[in-house]
């Protein structure tokens, strides 16, 4: 996966950084203003350490939305859903897309082509890349080999997401969130539908059950992406 960062998520830390400390520093800046102006001379220390604290509260706001301005787009255009994804740099590997949650396949920053295939049980359209050497539907959740360098294959490690009977519900557990968290933060909004802060508290308090009573496939499919971002999950029959 990428370790390039997606701009909306640089300019919205730089953002609140710069809220966070501007609103004080106007605040403390009028405080500062008051005291020198009505205050006995008592305070003159005072007025000194808060003017000084404002001015550096102010002067690092101001720092935050210049530097916020600079932040550098590179976009990236999905090839499932045509959805625009910006990135401070060129991804050189797969990104993940914001807006259907599909891997864009990317190999040293060469976006790769890709194709739609029919599962031959359900007839359902599927996507593959050019480096993809398996395929699981996702309707049925069956495997569907594809023709990649002349010969059919599957990958041995997509076995364990293929199609079995069981209709138990089954909970999915977050584990770890990994050290890629800005990573998974998107990965997860889209799982839970939360904004950025309410998926932050989630990753703080692991390990913690994200879903309950999906469907097997759903928890697997799940647990495998996060894995993917770095993280660790678990699926597990609900008790």
């Amino acid at each position: 996966m990428s370790n390039f960062d997606r701009s909306s998520n640089i300019r919205e830390e730089r953002a609140q950084r710069a809220f966070v400390s501007l609103i004080p520093g106007g605040l403390g800046l009028i405080f500062a203003i008051v005291l020198f102006n009505y205050a006995s001379d008592w305070t003159a220390g005072l007025r000194w350490v808060v003017l000084l604290f404002s001015v550096a509260a102010i002067g690092y706001g101001i720092f935050q939305i210049l530097e916020m301005r600079k932040v550098t787009s590179f976009e990236v255009v999905c090839p499932f859903c045509q959805g625009k994804n910006i990135f401070t740099d060129q991804p050189m590997s797969d990104v993940r897309c914001d807006h259907c949650n599909r891997e864009v396949p990317i190999v040293n920053g060469k976006q790769l082509r890709v194709f739609q295939v029919r599962c031959g049980y359900c007839n359902a359209l599927n996507w593959y890349s050019e480096k993809s050497t398996g395929l699981i539907c996702e309707e049925c959740d069956r495997e569907i080999p594809i023709a990649n360098d002349g010969e059919a294959k599957a990958s041995p490690a997509i076995h364990a997401y293929t199609r079995h009977d069981d209709d138990t519900p089954y909970n999915l557990m977050l584990l770890d969130p990994g050290l890629k968290r800005e990573e998974m933060i998107p990965v997860l909004q889209k799982m839970l539908a939360l904004n950025r802060n309410q998926v932050k508290d989630i990753m703080d308090d692991v390990p913690v059950i994200l879903l309950q009573g999906v469907p097997k496939k759903k928890a697997e499919l799940m647990a495998a992406q996060i894995q993917a971002h770095g993280g660790r999950a678990d699926s597990a029959p609900t008790p």
